[in-house]
């Protein structure tokens, strides 16, 4: 009878080292679908890649400067053909509703703007990829319409609310190998807490939105927060009003290696 009990303990005891074993095991990986094994594919390219042999850092200086269709006339030439731009709410557009779009807000006509970005550093995961800080700053010099040609109520510059200080954003270019860019993302703001503080005109907000705060139509621009209402604009620039600047390109015209 000793003996029985004995092995009925250890019986017990080998059960109860099971059960905990499996309990504290690492569970399995959740990203284990479609979507997150293309992640995973992605991302294993990048860093896979070969090095850049150009000064890529030089590259986005100049994309800056020369080719976004914000601080200048957008440069088709600068870009992929796989283009993809995202921004903190827009986006994604591929090339052509990029740079359709950009025309059609105009900013660079009605105003001059400066980047001062800094911080530029490629990125250690993808040889391709550099990151960098920008502080829009600037003034608004010209009549600007970036709503279409409906209603014809232009936005002209007003004595006091000219001057556009920007909150601190983070942006980001992925080139291919010829030198092109890839993809554009900016308009992600991280200097939070600058508008309590005076530093910022623009009510907290990057790029286009924070325009429309800097000129007193900062109304206008929350408009663009609304999901639904960036639907109904993307409706009008599809069908009734070519006019209308689009922000979002529609699913089949993404380029396949684009992942959100």
């Amino acid at each position: 009878m000793i003996m029985r009990g004995s092995r009925s303990m250890r019986a017990v005891a080998l059960v109860m080292a099971l059960c905990r074993a499996k309990a504290l095991a690492p569970a399995a990986p959740r990203c284990a679908t479609s979507r997150g094994a293309a992640l995973r594919a992605t991302v294993e390219t990048a860093t896979t890649a070969a090095p850049p042999t150009t000064d890529l850092v030089a590259k986005t200086r100049a994309f800056l400067e020369s080719g976004t269709g914000f601080y200048s006339a957008p440069d088709a030439s600068m870009l992929a053909d796989d283009f993809i731009f995202r921004g903190g709410v827009v986006g994604p557009l591929n090339k052509a509703d990029y740079l359709d779009t950009m025309e059609k807000l105009g900013v660079y006509r009605a105003f001059d703007l400066d980047a001062n970005a800094y911080g530029f550093v490629e990125d250690p995961r993808d040889p391709r990829c550099v990151r960098f800080f920008l502080r829009n700053t600037g003034e608004h010099v010209d009549a600007w319409q970036p709503w279409g040609n409906v209603p014809p109520l232009p936005i002209r510059p007003a004595a006091g609310r000219t001057a556009v200080r920007g909150p601190t954003e983070t942006g980001r270019l992925v080139f291919d190998d010829d030198g092109r860019v890839r993809h554009f993302a900016t308009g992600l703001v991280v200097g939070k807490c600058e508008p309590a503080r005076g530093d910022c005109n623009t009510s907290g907000l990057g790029a286009v939105l924070g325009l429309f705060h800097a000129v007193g139509f900062g109304w206008v621009g929350n408009l663009a927060l609304i999901g639904g209402f960036r639907k109904l604009a993307n409706v009008l620039a599809a069908s009734l009003d070519p006019s209308v600047p689009k922000t979002k390109s529609e699913a089949d015209v993404v380029p396949a290696w684009w992942i959100e």
